[in-house]
């Protein structure tokens, strides 16, 4: 899929930028400066445009979602990448959706255009995103017994349209409705300027000062100093509680995981021996395992929606046993680009796939209501192979082109 290239300027020193829709990091090649961008909700941009002369501008607006849906069934979870947009405002006159328009060109974050008219969202994004929901589950067997979309990106996009004898795309400069200007404006519903801002944090560690480091799409970045990791939460830069594995190996990378206490309600799942029991196990339950806490285990990166959870789920199955050090590896880290909501979110996903009997799903799933309890960002090591990383407890082989090819989910 091909990702929004959005234009912008540093803020420290405002020589132009490009950025991609997924990245949070923007590192200036002129000044050298690194900043994290951070919004309260979500992103809006605006589709450049080359109106006539003399022609007032109408921004309509689309919401956009990119990720990964998966729907649970009776006997299987199937998966699939979306990347769509839809109206944000119930109008028969404007296109349905930007189509590829957003993909084709660059576009630039929402900023003050004093002479422009905005069409004011009516359709929240839940409503949105249940109607692809039904859209993508028609040709799937029935019953659906549960629905996650993981590692989504949702923004509102703005395109630029104007009134001349009839409603025109200001990019193209093409009608796209015979309506006449009166029947136009007496049904749109118009505001001043969006508000929303951007905030952008300086990169540097609130515990030492030295220069924090990370991808582009990073969702926390990771101090070499005091090997600490800080994430934005609530406008600033704070804390993230980390812990390590340690490898006596030689060649390894280290990759983030959510280890994850929770409640599910209806199935106890408080020990190891609960989860040898629930998922049928081949293995005998000792005495001592009813003592061993149970953990949900979700990647902390994005992969492709077919190894998301057959990578959840075979280290939740293994339940790892540590010998684990607080604060960051030393080594090479793979970037945290997946949120704890988004692996909250596929708990559910994540028993489904290991419960049996399967026969017992379309029962169980209804009823489980997920209650987290308490979290921990574990940096897991695998050794570097030719083509895979590699841990052998877990009898896990990771595709490193998959890691690659996650940067544009």
């Amino acid at each position: 899929m091909t990702a929004l290239i959005i234009e912008h300027s540093c803020p420290q020193c405002g020589a132009p930028v490009e950025l991609e829709e997924t990245d949070r990091l923007i590192h200036c090649g002129f000044c050298k400066v690194a900043s994290v961008i951070d919004t309260s909700d979500f992103f809006r941009y605006v589709i450049p445009h080359r109106a006539e002369n003399g022609k007032s501008l109408i921004y309509f607006p689309y919401w956009r979602f990119k990720g990964m849906l998966f729907s649970c069934l009776a006997k299987k979870i199937e998966h699939r990448f979306i990347d769509v947009s839809h109206q944000a405002f119930n109008s028969p006159y404007f296109p349905p959706n930007i189509g590829f328009r957003g993909q084709t060109q660059k576009i630039r974050f929402l900023d003050s255009d004093p002479g422009a008219a905005y069409v004011k969202p009516n359709k929240p994004f839940t409503d949105v995103l249940s109607l692809w929901s039904n859209q993508f589950s028609a040709k799937l067997p029935k019953p659906i017994l549960h629905q996650e979309y993981i590692g989504d990106t949702f923004s509102m996009i703005y395109a630029p349209f104007y009134l001349d004898s009839a409603l025109h795309d200001a990019v193209l400069n093409r009608a796209v409705s015979q309506a006449s200007a009166e029947q136009i404006e007496a049904h749109l519903v118009k505001e001043d300027q969006p508000r929303w801002s951007m905030r952008f944090l300086a990169t540097l560690c609130p515990g030492c000062g030295w220069d924090l480091k990370g991808d582009r799409d990073s969702l926390a970045l990771n101090c070499t100093n005091c090997q600490s990791v800080w994430w934005v939460k609530k406008g600033r830069l704070q804390k993230l509680k980390t812990a390590h594995a340690v490898s006596t190996q030689s060649q390894v990378i280290y990759l983030p995981f959510w280890r994850i206490q929770a409640d599910v309600g209806t199935i106890t799942l408080n020990s190891y021996a609960d989860l040898i029991r629930a998922a049928n196990l081949p293995r005998v339950a000792q005495p001592e395992w009813d003592q061993l806490p149970f953990y949900f285990w979700n990647p902390a990166f994005k992969v492709r929606p077919q190894s998301y959870l057959t990578i959840a789920t075979t280290v939740t199955l293994n339940q790892p046993a540590l010998r684990l050090r607080a604060g960051q590896p030393r080594g090479q880290i793979q970037g945290i680009n997946l949120p704890l909501n988004e692996a909250l979110e596929s708990i559910k996903l994540n028993l489904a796939n290991f419960l049996k009997p399967k026969e017992r799903l379309a029962e169980w799933i209804p009823e489980i209501d997920i209650k987290p309890k308490r979290f921990l960002l574990i940096y897991l090591p695998f050794a570097v192979g030719h083509h895979e990383l590699i841990h052998e407890d877990l009898n896990l082989a990771i595709n490193k082109n998959l890691l690659g090819h996650a940067k544009n989910l």
